[in-house]
């Protein structure tokens, strides 16, 4: 009887060790498949990421040259028609023995709509484009909203040269001029304060109003919120949304300074 159990015993080693090794093939076999697929996953992720990426950058460049076009017929149409109206202007004013308030008001006035149109066409122009500095053209924008007088917006900075190309800051001036633009349109505010500081090869931009605060079910549907996004995620950075403690709306952008775009 000992050999037919030792033959039962070696049999049912055998078996056991071939489920085993069965077992640890199939095991292989799943982790192998797993990793590929993981990694085919994340190819394709990254593959996409790019695309992204490249689609965002040919929406800015074509933006940039939309703008500069803008600027040239700013400056090549509506600036000489400004332009030749004040000269008009101004002869009428020669030949006249008593020149009206209301005419010497309409002269200030074209001269601070053409002093305007010329910043603004400055702003859209190719030569403003390759040569851009952020917190020049920040304290720019701020100069001629507060010359309104409908709102007050405040600048505050730690760091005067940024060590980005100016495609990063354009883009980044786009995110803080949207970010303006929608608490002016929304909010209501009264004070708009921007800052921006640089701490651990990081930027941290955060625009603060006193208005009304935001439904973030309506911030969700708004193109411009998402272009906000999409170009803070072109920078590799992240934005957010909080409420201040006055009830206002902050919109906080975290950069890194070192771009490889």
């Amino acid at each position: 009887m000992l050999p037919v159990n030792q033959d039962l015993f070696v049999a049912v080693t055998f078996i056991t060790l071939l489920v085993i090794v069965m077992g640890l093939v199939v095991i292989a076999a799943v982790i192998s498949y797993k990793k590929k697929q993981d990694a085919h996953l994340h190819q394709l992720k990254l593959m996409k990421e790019e695309y992204d990426k490249q689609l965002m950058w040919s929406q800015i460049e074509m933006q940039e040259e939309a703008f500069a076009h803008l600027g040239q017929e700013l400056h090549d149409d509506i600036g000489q028609l400004l332009s030749s109206t004040k000269l008009l202007i101004n002869v009428t004013q020669r030949n006249m023995a008593i020149v009206p308030d209301t005419l010497l008001t309409a002269e200030a006035t074209l001269s601070t709509a053409i002093q305007h149109l010329r910043a603004l066409s400055k702003s859209f122009s190719r030569q403003w484009l390759d040569q851009f500095s952020l917190v020049d053209n920040l304290k720019a924008e701020i100069d001629r909203i507060n010359a309104s007088k409908a709102i007050t917006v405040k600048f505050s900075y730690d760091v005067m040269v940024l060590p980005l190309q100016a495609e990063p800051q354009i883009i980044l001036f786009r995110i803080i001029q949207e970010a303006i633009q929608n608490s002016i349109k929304h909010a209501q505010p009264q004070i708009i304060d921007i800052s921006m500081r640089q701490s651990n090869q990081q930027l941290i931009v955060i625009i603060a109003d006193d208005g009304a605060g935001f439904d973030k079910s309506v911030m969700a549907k708004g193109l411009g919120i998402r272009n906000m996004q999409h170009r803070t995620k072109l920078l590799k950075g992240n934005i957010n949304w909080e409420v201040t403690t006055a009830g206002g709306t902050a919109v906080v952008i975290n950069l890194p300074l070192v771009q490889s775009l």
